[in-house]
């Protein structure tokens, strides 16, 4: 045990200092790209290599640079003395690698994946508070932001995603310790000129003559990138601040819905404003906050609606621009109904002292609303042509089974055609689409069912849909072959669907069983079929009898699977 233990010791201090000469050598190798930068001989440096350093850095600070040790029972006491907390160490790497980030930029800004990958370190020195704190100590860090904020070169040249990410390495400093007045100072610095450049902007009198001209435009897009980083950057800590900032933009983001409507790349970007904003704090926000957000999101698709109501686009991109918009409005509702079961407000800390206006009692617009209304825009809109693309595929049915599950009240109030077109995109993506989709499409089925079973109400639209949908189950538990991963979701819809339609599973069996010429399967059928249910009472929507259900369905689909196939 003493000759293990020795080893095991022996072991981590190779791997120590195998660790530190690797750290060394990569320091050693990035000041010779930098000297070389300072001396104009960038010509003779490879991007990739900028690129490696880079990502070595990310990941090495992430880990190792200011770690926190109460999480570790056992921690390096070399690389806490010289990389932990106060030391002196930690404060040199900080500053080193904050110039790294601030040359690569000058320097590498026409190298789009290295100028991503070094917003993505710097990132990382601020996004969590230990190290921010030193960075915004930094007279580099006030430069990088006063310049980023003006607009001035090299910066203004990165790509737009890269601008995206800086502003959110921005924001997330300026959250770091700081005393009020360099706190109020850095805001001034880094959000105002964007807000007032803004203002400045749509409230000329002749915004809409000039919004088509080229500076505008770059002007509306770097700011709307911007706005996007803004909301990347939230954390619980400084959401309440950052919705208020937002909030005040959405309004005019709506605006220039009705400036842009011919521009569809203007248009995609506003409306990822909107996804990002949810994205990112619709978990935090309580339900006045909440309903300010679902009031903005109600209005952007209403703009959206009215502007695109009955146009066809007759470009060769217009395929391409009408599954941008789709994706992200499906992003938006998506992510609007993840409050339903994803929501850290309870008690409304991070707005307390700023919750006013509307009673919850009082409200008069829900996720329900938006999501539905955002419904009725996709669902005439998904063509069967639309749903190759695989990304608007996987969205558009993750989002009608999230709504079958947490809304299922609302599906029979769908208009006839829309109610029409939501059961038609269940059946083909059970039986036309991946594995994947299809267990979505099933696990819409049971929350469905039981909303019948609920209402109790026979012959609606919703009650003879499901009644349909019991037989293709049914086919495709004992008729067809499927993905065994499959097997649960369709036993549980299967379940839901035979206690709604007690009779009708009885006639599906006993039809199948008559259509046997072996008396050998007959007779494996029967028995199987036989113990499926064999529980005296009548199958209800109880929990220990689904349980029971689906234990002998496992042995059902051993028992007779492949007896029948068909494809």
């Amino acid at each position: 045990q003493h000759r293990t233990e020795c080893q095991t010791a022996d072991v981590k201090t190779v791997s120590l200092l195998r660790g530190k000469q690797l750290l060394s050598a990569v320091l050693r190798t990035s000041e010779v790209e930098s000297r070389a930068t300072r001396a104009s001989l960038t010509q003779l440096l490879s991007p990739q290599m900028g690129k490696d350093i880079v990502w070595f850095l990310r990941r090495w600070a992430k880990t190792y640079l200011l770690m926190d040790e109460k999480l570790y029972e056992q921690i390096s006491i070399p690389l806490s003395t010289a990389f932990g907390p106060d030391t002196e160490g930690a404060q040199w790497i900080v500053g080193y690698l904050l110039e790294k980030v601030i040359n690569n930029l000058s320097v590498w800004s026409s190298e789009p994946d290295l100028a991503n990958d070094t917003v993505e370190l710097l990132v990382t020195l601020v996004e969590k508070r230990e190290r921010a704190n030193i960075v915004v100590q930094c007279e580099n860090w006030w430069n990088l932001a006063k310049q980023f904020a003006s607009r001035s070169p090299p910066l203004h040249l990165l790509s737009r995603s890269v601008q995206r990410t800086l502003m959110k390495a921005l924001v997330l400093g300026g959250f770091a310790h700081m005393d009020l007045d360099a706190k109020q100072q850095y805001w001034a610095e880094v959000l105002h000129p964007l807000q007032q450049r803004f203002l400045n902007l749509i409230n000329q009198e002749n915004f809409a003559q000039i919004s088509q001209e080229e500076a505008v435009k770059q002007e509306i897009v770097a700011t709307l990138e911007a706005l996007c980083g803004i909301a990347e950057a939230t954390q619980i800590d400084n959401v309440a601040s950052l919705f208020s900032f937002l909030m005040d933009f959405l309004s005019s983001c709506i605006g220039l819905m009705e400036v842009y409507s011919n521009t569809p790349e203007t248009i995609n970007l506003i409306i990822e404003v909107f996804v990002e904003v949810a994205h990112k704090q619709i978990c935090y926000l309580g339900e006045t906050k909440s309903m300010k957000l679902y009031e903005a999101c109600l209005t952007l698709l209403q703009v959206y609606s009215k502007n695109n109501l009955g146009r066809k686009r007759s470009d060769a991109t217009a395929e391409e621009d009408q599954y941008q918009d789709l994706l992200l409005i499906m992003e938006l509702l998506t992510n609007l109904l993840s409050k339903e079961f994803i929501d850290f407000s309870d008690t409304d800390e991070v707005f307390r002292g700023q919750e006013q206006g509307t009673p919850a009692s009082s409200r008069t617009v829900s996720a329900a609303d938006v999501v539905l209304y955002g419904v009725n825009i996709v669902l005439p809109l998904m063509s069967q042509d639309l749903l190759k693309f695989p990304s608007l595929c996987n969205q558009y049915y993750k989002l009608i089974t999230f709504i079958c599950e947490i809304f299922p009240e609302k599906i029979p109030q769908l208009p006839e055609d829309l109610f029409k077109s939501l059961m038609f995109s269940l059946e083909l993506g059970m039986t036309s689409m991946s594995s994947e989709i299809s267990q979505l499409c099933l696990e819409a089925l049971s929350p469905l069912a039981e909303q019948c079973a609920k209402n109790q109400e026979k012959d609606t639209p919703l009650f003879i849909a499901t009644r349909h949908f019991l037989k293709l189950v049914f086919d495709m538990l004992v008729l067809q072959k499927h993905n065994t991963e499959m097997t649960v979701a369709a036993g549980e819809a299967l379940y839901t669907l035979v206690c709604l339609h007690q009779a009708e599973y009885s006639e599906l069996v006993e039809s199948l069983l008559s259509s046997q010429r072996d008396a050998v399967i007959y007779q494996r059928l029967a028995d199987a079929f036989n113990k499926l249910t064999a529980s005296s009472t009548p199958p209800a929507m109880d929990r220990k009898q689904k349980v029971a259900f689906l234990k002998s369905l496992e042995e059902f689909v051993a028992n007779v699977g492949g007896l029948l196939c068909v494809k």
